[in-house]
């Protein structure tokens, strides 16, 4: 195992820096023996930084730095940069100019730097310059905030202490008591205090809200502000005396935090610390905090400022009410935070990891990756298809697509053999260095092929990366663990649809090689729209067409039709035949995919009553389309279409659905507010160009990750 040198120390007085860099040294000693240097901490700062029996502990700066070199001179070593906020000065960027040579060994006796979690103060043009020298020696530096990644150059990534507090299960529990609400102002230099106005409209939203205040110190030299506060606001506080130790501070504040229903600070790390236990984050109280609001603006959360140093009580209360409506859409963002940062982990351990490794050469920035995905696009049925048609189409900024076709027709066993036996030809021949792999597998025939190639990738020394689709899929994996395992393990990045389907995979690999990705789908034009109800796939009972068209039986629903669209594979649920016409249900048969839209265009409600999927592309090409939805509870339709999105229903209940389809097409108020609500968060979360940067970085991650295994 290699050794691996970082610095602890941080700001003795602030529990923020003890957060940051505890998280990241945990990621570290699982890949290599630790060499902390920490300084003459006080009582309480090695405890909470989480340091083990087995890390080597430094005092002296200069015989830490001594023991570095050595070990970077015997090949074996990496290094780590320390998280947290720099400055542009050149007393702040002491750490990146004096490892400089340190870095120079690293890089020519094989070992590793990595930079995660860094972000900067100011934005100055000449230090970004004396910056260069040391980025260009790390082998891996993410930013904790999009404003410092564009200034210096680079990707960014969440905020290391969103990884901390409660567990994602905790957060996500009903019923936990939240009956506080916590404020925190920075104490350090001349700074404005907040208004009477700003003081009563806290309280009165603590009031309404049967919360208790607490002011809480989390940097020591806030202290006598917090107590200051406690005062004025008629609560409780929790202050820091100097004889407490960190990890004790630490432990008081997050049992707090996690009775905390709203918290309102100045300081980047107690809105975060207390975020991450459960607690709507509010930025500010007297001035605006550009730094908390970059930072959480990193991660989703976006418009959470309390700049009210000039408003009534009455509208301080009112904007805090407003930001506690809006936990359910923070907390998604959290979580979405929480999987960034795992994917972040496995690349960290991967870089360190491979300290003594040879070098892959490294990508110029004009080289661009070319994508391959094996399966099959064109006009045919089946979701699969159309989400590979969809790649095919778009526009990507740094990496080209291609298909390598694995398939034929259904039944068509030997053409099928064929075609795959020529994609494993051409695997054979792709470059290394620029290729990612892309398998997109359900389940049976599908992920015994595709899958089969998908393992030649990966003894190849090709880039992979494994499309989880398919209602099926998550079943078949139960059934079939083994199986998916082997498969699944030759993947270096898994993309799974739904969360049933990442549960399920996260039993069976690694759970930070999982990123949940939904399908994505171009937008519409917003046409006017006329009396139609649409239902478009495989006309059979998976898709729950029978039950459909009992419950459309006994809607009262003058003027409208219903469309059945797609191929018939149950040909007894469709009366007269495979394209009929029976009252006001017409049964369309299959039709260019493109014709599908246009009726979308045209409809006002969408329907897809099935009983398994798992991200139906036809519910989010409709909500695109501003169709008011009505679909089941199966797969990840009820996240897709909860919050006022459209209407889900138990699979197979006809009252259900004739209860849900009579309101569609009886109420217009309903049907206009639902409609626009689906095109929003179509726009948000599921178009082109939404997600075709999130894959992106799936399919380049996994590049970077074989660079690493391969190590040549």
């Amino acid at each position: 195992m290699p050794q691996v040198f970082a610095v602890g120390r941080g700001a003795y007085d602030n529990i923020g820096d003890a957060i940051l860099r505890r998280q990241l040294l945990d990621w570290l000693r699982e890949v290599g023996t630790l060499n902390v240097y920490v300084g003459a901490s006080p009582d309480g700062y090695d405890a909470d930084l989480g340091l083990q029996p087995q890390d080597v502990v430094h005092r002296s700066l200069r015989r830490w730095y001594a023991a570095a070199l050595a070990e970077a001179v015997r090949g074996r070593a990496a290094y780590a940069f320390k998280p947290g906020e720099i400055q542009l000065t050149l007393v702040g960027l002491k750490e990146h100019l004096v490892v400089l040579p340190l870095l120079g060994v690293l890089r020519t006796r094989r070992g590793r730097a990595v930079r995660v979690g860094v972000g900067a103060r100011s934005f100055a043009p000449l230090p970004r310059a004396l910056m260069r020298p040391s980025i260009a020696l790390s082998d891996l530096t993410l930013w904790r905030d999009n404003c410092t990644a564009a200034y210096l150059r680079g990707s960014s990534m969440p905020d290391l202490a969103f990884g901390e507090g409660s567990s994602d299960v905790e957060l996500g529990r009903a019923g936990t008591l939240r009956d506080v609400l916590v404020v925190s102002l920075r104490g350090d230099g001349d700074r404005p205090y907040p208004s009477p106005e700003t003081l009563e409209g806290i309280r009165e939203f603590a009031r309404r809200r049967g919360l208790t205040i607490w002011a809480v110190t989390q940097v020591t030299k806030d202290h006598d502000r917090a107590r200051r506060l406690a005062d004025a606001l008629g609560g409780e506080f929790l202050g820091w005396e100097t004889a407490v130790g960190h990890d004790v501070q630490e432990r008081a504040l997050r049992e707090l935090y996690r009775r905390t229903e709203v918290v309102v600070s100045d300081r980047l790390h107690v809105v975060i610390a207390a975020f991450t236990e459960g607690a709507v984050p509010v930025a500010g109280l007297v001035e605006p905090a550009p730094k908390l609001e970059r930072h959480l603006s990193t991660v989703g959360v976006d418009d959470v400022q309390l700049d009210l140093s000039s408003r009534d009580a009455e509208e301080v209360a009112t904007r805090l009410a407003e930001l506690s409506q809006r936990r359910a859409e923070f907390f998604d963002r959290l979580l979405e935070a929480r999987t960034g940062l795992r994917a972040i982990r496995q690349q960290v351990q991967e870089t360190v990891g491979a300290a003594g490794s040879p070098r892959r050469r490294p990508r110029s920035r004009t080289d661009r990756a070319r994508v391959h995905h094996l399966g099959r696009a064109g006009e045919i049925a089946g979701g699969m298809t159309q989400v590979l048609n969809g790649y095919l189409a778009g526009r990507f900024d740094r990496v080209d697509v291609d298909l390598l076709v694995t398939r034929s027709d259904p039944g068509a066993v030997v053409s099928s053999a064929a075609r795959a036996a020529r994609a494993g030809l051409s695997l054979a021949r792709l470059p290394r260095d620029s290729s990612v792999v892309a398998a997109h597998l359900s389940a049976g025939g599908s992920f015994l092929r595709e899958g089969t190639l998908l393992r030649l990738a990966d003894r190849l020394g090709l880039a992979t990366v494994a499309h989880l689709h398919g209602s099926s899929f998550a079943a078949f994996a139960r059934r079939r663990p083994k199986l998916v395992r082997s498969v699944l393990g030759a993947a270096d990045h898994i993309v799974s649809l739904s969360q049933e389907s990442s549960d399920v995979t996260r039993t069976l690999v690694p759970e930070a090689r999982i990123t949940l990705v939904p399908n994505a789908v171009a937008m519409g034009r917003g046409e006017s729209k006329e009396r139609l109800v649409v239902f478009g796939g495989a006309v059979g009972r998976r898709k729950g067409v029978d039950v459909l068209l009992e419950a459309w039986s006994g809607v009262d629903a003058a003027g409208w039709r219903l469309l059945v669209v797609g191929p018939v594979v149950d040909p007894d649920v469709v009366p007269g035949g495979d394209s009929s016409r029976a009252g006001s249900v017409e049964f369309l048969g299959a039709v260019p995919h493109a014709e599908l839209l246009e009726l979308l265009e045209r409809s006002s409600v969408a329907v897809l009553p099935s009983r398994g999927e798992a991200m139906p592309v036809f519910v989010l090409e409709a909500m695109a389309r501003a169709n008011a939805v009505v679909a089941t509870d199966v797969g990840g339709l009820a996240e897709v279409l909860g919050d006022g999105r459209g209407a889900v229903v138990p699979a197979g209940d006809v009252v259900a659905l004739r209860e849900a389809l009579q309101r569609a097409v009886s109420d217009e108020e309903w049907r206009a507010r639902t409609a626009a609500a689906a095109v929003d968060a179509a726009r948000r979360n599921y178009s082109t160009e939404t997600i075709h940067p999130e894959l992106e970085k799936v399919w380049l991650d996994a590049l970077e990750r074989r660079s690493l295994r391969e190590g040549s």
